[in-house]
């Protein structure tokens, strides 16, 4: 390392030194008894770093050494910023590995801790009921304004308010298409004939649509989210948070907590929605957000293996076959709806960088 040369302004010591740096010319500016004096570290450069020198005293302002000075600011400023944020990720790592569920896996556990008191204070304890699997159900307080607050419409007028839609869009129907009307009506009168399943699916849709509006008006938009937290039975939410726990725990961990908030949400509000359209209004569980992260975890495992996401097969099987098993009905009213919009917006999500890189437009 040879001295280049001292100069008494530390302004131009800095601004020259910025300018070295600019041109990949390794130097140290150091002060010495008042003056700062400029060192540079290979003697290789020492000739063209005497050239830039004798250009600079002729010209200290030039817009070149500004721009130099400026540039190496910036470098600097990028360079302290992404050691900060280096070092807190290198603290929340040490954190998440410490073991504590607050740092490792706080949504899921919030999650199931918000299931868990709903189910308590939405029940009618005083008249608790058995369901068809021989334990209490869960959340059948009709008075409970939690209750209300939570459901997708929660006022029971709803139920109402669809039947006054769906008489009214038959109707409608009726006139559309001219429905013919069969015999057996009362006093041996007519009656109308009922309209085919594609048809009362039509209905349906449009009467949950126009059901939906008031939520908006509202500003209730949480309604589309909230009934994840609200389960019918022990059973229903006992496997639910069991299941939450194994798959939700390991999301969280490995991809962040921010990540998996924003995952949750998005499938709570398509598969809920996706029940609301496949079968009414009145549902509750977990199930879908359940099925939508089965999905994007067996995704991850075959698209990114490297995430470190994955599901074995043998597991993958088991849980089409619940599925499976629960459209058959042989468990009583089940949001399938829920379970299936769930699991293909998880398979989307999880497989959503492998599917774009197979785009035409993407390549």
């Amino acid at each position: 390392m040879r001295e280049l040369t001292t100069i008494a302004d530390r302004q131009q010591a800095s601004r020259f030194g910025a300018y070295l740096a600019v041109e990949a010319i390794e130097a140290t500016v150091e002060e010495d008894d008042g003056e700062w004096a400029i060192w540079v570290h290979n003697d290789d450069d020492l000739p063209r770093a005497e050239g830039m020198l004798e250009e600079f005293r002729q010209d200290p302002g030039h817009e070149r050494y500004e721009n130099a000075e400026r540039k190496v600011r910036h470098v600097l400023k990028e360079a302290d910023r992404l050691r900060k944020e280096s070092a807190k990720k290198q603290v929340d790592l040490k954190k998440r590995w410490e073991g504590s569920w607050w740092h490792c896996y706080p949504a899921t556990y919030i999650m199931i801790g918000i299931c868990v008191v709903v189910s308590l204070v939405c029940t009618d304890w005083s008249d608790v009921k058995i369901s068809r699997f021989g334990v209490p159900r869960l959340c059948n307080d009709a008075d409970s304004v939690l209750l209300q607050k939570l459901g997708m419409f929660g006022e029971p007028s709803v139920e109402v308010y669809f039947q006054s839609l769906a008489t009214q869009m038959m109707g409608q129907l009726v006139q559309q298409n001219g429905m013919p009307a069969v015999e057996g009506g009362a006093n041996g009168g007519l009656q109308l004939q009922e309209p085919s399943e594609f048809a009362g699916r039509v209905m349906h849709a449009q009467a949950v649509t126009e059901a939906t509006v008031p939520i908006f008006q509202s500003g209730e938009i949480w309604r589309f989210i909230t009934p994840i937290f609200i389960h019918l039975d022990c059973i229903h939410i006992l496997f639910n948070m069991m299941i939450l726990r194994s798959i939700g725990t390991g999301i969280e961990f490995l991809r962040g907590t921010r990540r998996f908030v924003i995952l949750c949400l998005l499938l709570a509000v398509f598969s809920n929605l996706v029940q609301l359209y496949w079968g009414g209004w009145r549902f509750g569980g977990m199930s879908g957000v359940i099925f939508g992260l089965i999905g994007y975890v067996w995704m991850k495992g075959k698209t990114q293996p490297h995430v470190g996401l994955g599901m074995p097969q043998q597991s993958v099987v088991y849980f089409m076959l619940w599925l499976v098993l629960c459209m058959t009905g042989a468990f009583g009213p089940i949001a399938n709806g829920a379970h299936v919009g769930g699991l293909v917006l998880g398979v989307l999500i999880g497989a959503r960088q492998a599917i774009w890189k197979k785009l035409p437009f993407a390549s």
